[in-house]
């Protein structure tokens, strides 16, 4: 059972500094969607989903370490929290699971935080780039200079064909 806590435990660790990384980017990519720097963007997305791959794979080995460990106490996998796993091991290996727990549940939250703000620079680059668009298309708002009855009134030269 010690083995199993240990992989547990380090496979946990592991999880962590990865997440931590993703956060970095995530941090990282902020100026970048600012700029608009595509070339860059892509480069961190890339680096990203290289991350989360091996977050996956983590993921899969934590479950099974840890329906493992489910047998070993009798527990349904459900049943086996964190928090069951601090109060069943000694002191040591509780404190080690309590500060792991700790450090990722506040990386997520940091996580969270900065995906969020991400999303709305995304969405403010994207609403901006929808009213330049709005803008080139729009034939109902082209100003006029005349009365001319042989001109259509409210028809400027589109620059783009809304139709897609």
């Amino acid at each position: 059972m010690e083995k199993i806590l240990a992989g547990l435990l380090e496979n946990m660790m592991s999880q962590y500094e990865l997440y931590q990384r993703v956060l970095f980017l995530g941090s990282e990519k902020q100026p970048v969607l600012v700029k608009g720097d595509l070339h860059e963007l892509e480069r961190i997305t890339r680096e990203e989903e290289g991350l989360i791959l091996q977050v996956g794979r983590l993921e899969e080995q934590r479950l099974s370490l840890h329906r493992d460990l489910a047998g070993r106490f009798a527990l349904s996998a459900e049943e086996l929290t964190v928090s069951e796993i601090i109060n069943r091991v000694d002191e040591q290996t509780g404190a080690q699971f309590r500060q792991v727990m700790d450090n990722m549940t506040a990386m997520l939250q940091k996580l969270a935080e900065t995906n969020e703000a991400n999303t709305e620079l995304v969405r403010s680059s994207l609403e901006f780039v929808n009213f330049y668009f709005n803008i080139l298309t729009d034939n109902d708002s082209a100003p006029s200079y005349g009365d001319k009855e042989d001109s259509p009134k409210g028809n400027a030269a589109k620059i783009f064909d809304r139709k897609v």
